[in-house]
């Protein structure tokens, strides 16, 4: 499949998405992984699917900056609360969250991803488009439900409009 996608130009997109239980062994999981984000263009992952993927959670930055030095073009690893960091082979920067009252954290990590790769597909810069996706993300964990929650582009642009802006990621 991959192949294939390549084959027709298509950008390959993983959402790291790690499931323990959907695995015979975390060993497994790991090496395909691995193996995976080796073709692909842009990776997404939060801190522990990283250092999942890095076999240690402490490396979990690390094992996402040699991807954004060795394979992928862009890299955007998620720290929750405390926002992403996007690395790219010509840059890196930092973004905050959008500040809200969760309700619960279901659907955040989709609405990210949905939020991020639309917006790209709009053509908004990178930048932009991460903190579009974290928009999205703290609209969903706002609302009760998930697939129900997850925003239309008005309500987006609403959203944005009426909130005061994202938290500065300092960290």
């Amino acid at each position: 499949a991959f192949d294939h996608a390549r084959s027709l130009g298509l950008p390959l997109i993983f959402d790291l998405d790690y499931r323990p239980y959907s695995w015979p062994s975390a060993e497994e999981a790991s090496e395909v992984y691995s193996r995976a984000a080796d073709y692909c263009d842009m990776i997404i992952g939060n801190d522990d699917e990283f250092g999942f993927m890095a076999g240690d959670y402490d490396k979990g930055l690390e094992k996402a900056l040699s991807l954004a030095k060795s394979t992928a073009s862009i890299v955007v690893y998620k720290m929750g609360h405390l926002g992403a960091i996007t690395i790219t082979p010509e840059e890196e920067f930092r973004t905050g969250i959008y500040a809200v009252e969760a309700l619960k954290p279901t659907g955040a990590g989709d609405a990210f991803m949905g939020g991020l790769i639309s917006s790209l597909a709009s053509g908004h810069d990178l930048k932009s488009s991460v903190l579009r996706g974290s928009a999205c993300a703290a609209i969903v964990v706002a609302k009760v439900g998930c697939a129900p929650a997850m925003p239309t582009t008005s309500q987006l642009e609403d959203f944005l409009k009426s909130h005061p802006g994202p938290t500065q990621n300092q960290g």
